[in-house]
């Protein structure tokens, strides 16, 4: 997304929680002022199944971003960068398009 984590974390209001735990509506607020545009919550059982770049809702309650058109996995709790493969389990997904690309 061309920001740190912790900037893109700053933008959403989480009052006094010590766990920032997110919902999609928090998380379109914040795409949405980024200046990306989203498309309908769909349902994944597998990798195979997210289309595109997403934000996805995977087991575990947590969000990351993934590139499926280039296989590329972005997540937040990784700090060694994105990486090409994932053990997580995706539960459903949003497709997004970057304000820069159109991606």
């Amino acid at each position: 997304m061309g920001k740190p984590y912790d900037q893109i974390a700053g933008m959403i209001d989480w009052g006094a929680q010590t766990n920032h735990y997110t919902t999609w509506k928090e998380l379109c607020g914040v795409l949405t002022e980024l200046g990306w545009q989203t498309g309908g919550l769909r349902k994944a059982e597998s990798w195979s199944d997210v289309c595109g770049v997403a934000v996805v809702h995977v087991e575990g309650d947590h969000f990351i971003l993934y590139d499926a058109d280039n296989g590329i996995f972005y997540d937040p709790g990784q700090p060694d960068g994105p990486d090409l493969h994932s053990r997580l389990v995706p539960v459903n997904y949003l497709a997004v398009q970057s304000p820069e690309n159109g991606v």
